[in-house]
């Protein structure tokens, strides 16, 4: 199964008003544990467990082979920029894309209900990470953060919508491709290892008591604040609670 909307909310439980713990994002694949009520329980591809609303979930048509790029990609009912778009996806989103030499802008995305739509070329890349040095990697992980600053705090978020901590290094890691646990919790990954705050390196995650931020160099930091209701920068050693409450800091190389 997939996800056939933008975005969806990840439950704790299944029930509307409770916590939101993750979003996944269309075309992101889901399995299905048990039914209840209304909702699935589910493990998403990058193995997270919660509960989906049924309807946003559906049969999968095709493997998925290119990834939304920009903060936002339109689906459109033509190969035209000035109709109102029936769909908005976020980056990240998995797409089944399709070109024509005949469409010179536009690339066919078939959706899992068969229904095809028109999206711009620009706004996708095939999936698959090319071969990259530790630097190279290390500078796009930066740059990928940056693209969300500004962008609002939201638990449980992973879209220029909202975002949260660690959905903000999540999608930073997975776009780059290293996939993170979803969660501000180091001990959960496994593909991490811990490091002197001294030797962090750009891209480098610092953990504190339910909070993980970014190490972009030269003491400054990445990460999306609930305080400040967003994604920021801000000078480590300036944050009087953050630098009194490092936890440990992780790299992946």
């Amino acid at each position: 199964m997939v996800v056939c909307v933008p975005f969806s909310p990840i439950y704790s439980s299944p029930d509307l008003m409770s916590e939101q713990v993750d979003e996944m994002l269309y075309g992101e694949e889901a399995e299905i544990l048990e039914e209840s009520g209304g909702f699935y329980k589910i493990r998403s591809e990058y193995g997270y467990e919660g509960y989906i609303i049924k309807p946003n979930l559906f049969e999968k048509l095709h493997d998925a082979n290119h990834v939304v790029i920009t903060p936002f990609a339109d689906l459109l009912f033509e190969g035209k920029n000035y109709f109102q778009p029936p769909m908005t996806l976020p980056r990240g989103s998995k797409v089944d894309i399709g070109f024509s030499k005949k469409e010179d802008r536009y690339g066919f995305v078939v959706l899992p209900s068969k229904r095809i739509y028109y999206m711009h070329k620009n706004h996708v890349a095939p999936i698959g990470i090319p071969e990259r040095s530790e630097d190279e990697i290390r500078e796009s992980l930066v740059n990928t953060a940056k693209e969300y600053l500004g962008v609002q705090y939201r638990w449980g978020g992973r879209t220029p919508y909202g975002i949260d901590c660690s959905g903000l290094m999540f999608n930073a890691y997975r776009f780059n491709g290293i996939t993170i646990w979803r969660d501000a919790d180091f001990g959960r990954n496994n593909n991490l290892r811990a490091i002197h705050l001294e030797e962090a390196k750009k891209g480098d995650m610092i953990f504190f008591p339910g909070h993980v931020a970014m190490y972009i160099g030269d003491g400054f930091i990445i990460h999306a604040s609930a305080s400040r209701g967003k994604v920021s920068i801000e000078k480590l050693e300036e944050n009087v609670w953050l630098r009194e409450n490092i936890k440990c800091v992780g790299t992946a190389f």
